[in-house]
């Protein structure tokens, strides 16, 4: 995990670590961010647009889930938790109760939690170990605070930093009925989106390096006098004065390396395809995604990211459900009783559209199809009932405008007569 969240930040360990035999040698090291570009656009693709609720049968469940979450900043943490199962293969949620008694929602890093799963064909997550350090800045000194989860309490404990002793501080009951954490799995390997292409991403790194330090070398090169006998005075003169005095026999050149930039540059360009090939991310600086692209042409290319982030979407709808499942345990000590499994979770993808496309799509299949289903097309549209109730008082003022229209037209005809 620490070396996937040295990738994403642009540590590379492989290149960052090169090394020469020689310390004059040239030695550039040039980190390529791809593992960022792959999880920030799948990241982007995937949850840029958000998560949206709903029920047929229970909108008060909806209503309250929704103040919930808001309070919490759902949209924001969804963001960070995708974010962390792309980098790391999964990322760790914690429900809390906080002072004034509310449901609280928080992302926490996957390096400072361990999962303990039982060995059943359910395998339920039954307990959970938080670590994380803390500096106490009156003793000047590093500690750790530790935390296990279990399907009842939460205990607390403290332990040096070295982790040689570990102390109980406080047993606290949490009320969930189930260990409060949730996972959410990027797939069911949990392996991180840039994983399969580190060794790919690696050869880029060395060979733009090495390139440059073929470059450094051709800068720095040797000149050869060849017929010419001259000692260090004489090559101090001509570095000074510019000039070097040949006979008819002798011969000045630089000494350099073969050129094998073209060949070089073939193999970058192929790794680069290949980067993006395996890790199902197109490169959006192809011209395929040019502005006036169809619709059809970006989905084609498009196709195995979307492939890669239906199986993103299933698992994370999991972790969703296994969310409300537990704010709803919550909700129902206090009083409203609403089933988890009545709510429907919408994912949308954030991918340019043609709205002229989708505007013609939507014409030609008016009367076709319903409303709710034209309108959900439609990428500015972000609550189908509520544009359908808009449609509704429009048509109604309308025609009230038209009859008051008519109204004042017959009682002017009636004052003429």
């Amino acid at each position: 995990m620490e070396k996937l969240f040295n990738y994403y930040n642009s540590n590379n360990d492989t290149i960052l670590k090169k090394t020469k035999a020689d310390p004059h040698l040239p030695n550039n090291k040039v980190v390529h961010p791809y593992a960022t570009y792959i999880t920030n656009t799948l990241t982007g693709y995937f949850m840029g647009d958000g998560v949206s609720y709903a029920s047929v049968d229970d909108e008060a469940g909806v209503d309250e889930l929704r103040m919930i979450l808001e309070y919490s900043d759902e949209q924001d943490e969804n963001v960070e938790l995708a974010k962390q199962a792309s980098v790391f293969g999964l990322g760790i949620e914690l429900l809390y109760i906080d002072e004034d008694g509310l449901v609280r929602i928080k992302y926490i890093d996957p390096r400072e939690a361990v999962l303990l799963y039982e060995d059943t064909l359910e395998s339920a997550l039954v307990a959970a170990l938080r670590y994380y350090k803390v500096y106490d800045y009156i003793q000047e000194h590093y500690f750790y605070k530790v935390e296990v989860y279990t399907n009842k309490e939460v205990r607390l404990y403290h332990a040096d930093e070295l982790l040689s002793s570990l102390v109980l501080d406080d047993t606290i009951g949490h009320y969930f009925g189930q260990c409060p954490l949730v996972v959410y799995q990027n797939n069911a390997e949990n392996r991180g989106d840039f994983e399969g292409v580190l060794s790919l991403i690696d050869a880029y790194d060395k060979m733009e390096s090495d390139s440059l330090d073929d470059f450094d070398y051709f800068v720095d090169a040797y000149l050869t006098l060849q017929g010419l006998n001259a000692d260090s005075e004489d090559i101090a003169k001509m570095k000074e004065d510019r000039v070097i005095l040949l006979d008819q026999d002798s011969k000045a050149e630089w000494l350099t390396k073969g050129d094998n930039g073209s060949n070089a540059d073939s193999i970058k360009t192929r790794i680069d395809k290949d980067i993006h090939k395996f890790a199902q991310v197109p490169d959006m600086t192809d011209e395929a995604f040019a502005g006036n692209a169809s619709g059809v042409a970006i989905k084609y290319k498009t196709m195995p990211m979307e492939n890669l982030v239906a199986v993103k979407e299933r698992k994370f709808k999991k972790g969703l459900q296994k969310r409300i499942e537990l704010i709803f345990t919550i909700l129902s000590l206090k009083g409203s009783a609403y089933d988890w499994r009545g709510i429907d979770i919408t994912f949308t993808r954030n991918l340019p559209t043609n709205e002229s496309e989708l505007a013609n799509m939507v014409a030609t299949l008016d009367g076709i199809v319903s409303n709710a289903t034209l309108l959900s097309q439609l990428p500015f549209v972000e609550d189908v009932d509520d544009e359908l109730d808009r449609i509704k008082q429009q048509k109604e003022e309308n025609m009230a405008a038209f009859y008051n229209e008519e109204e004042n037209f017959l009682n002017d005809d009636e004052d003429e007569k």
